[in-house]
């Protein structure tokens, strides 16, 4: 490999990983008579810094201290209720549902073979009742 190549090589190597810790943008934060007017990514003046950003997953991480004590309070009220109530939230039975599922795709595929199907469609049909069958007899009672 000639050296020229090598060099060429090397200096695309040790500029990736430049590049991509710079993937995030810097956000500036224009103020006019003390109110923040407006959010960018280009500086409003010569003097301004990038803003500090938190790397948080939360939606409550962009919310002033008010807004976020409203939102607990929300929560405690809503929580509350809950437990007034006594109910506990449902939580369909999912065997129930994949049974009432493939119920309702036999029915289909049943449907279908009484109504007529094409000569190459035929064998596709049998074998899907064949096998929502033999899951109906494996999983399902009743």
């Amino acid at each position: 490999m000639p050296t020229f190549s090598r060099l060429a090589v090397a200096a695309v190597v040790l500029a990736v990983p430049l590049s991509v810790s710079r993937s995030r943008a810097d956000v500036y934060r224009c103020v006019q008579a003390g109110a923040p007017v407006s959010y960018q990514q280009i500086p409003c003046s010569s003097h301004d810094k990038p803003m500090e950003l938190e790397d948080r997953r939360s939606g409550w991480s962009g919310l002033r201290p008010g807004e976020r004590a409203l939102l607990r309070s929300y929560r405690d009220r809503d929580a509350a209720r809950r437990r007034r109530s006594g109910a506990a939230p449902k939580q369909p039975d999912a065997d129930a549902r994949e049974c009432w599922k493939t119920r309702n795709q036999l029915e289909a595929v049943r449907s279908r073979l009484r109504r007529g199907y094409k000569l190459n469609q035929g064998d596709a049909l049998h074998r899907k009742r064949e096998n929502y069958e033999d899951y109906l007899r494996r999983f399902c009672p009743g």
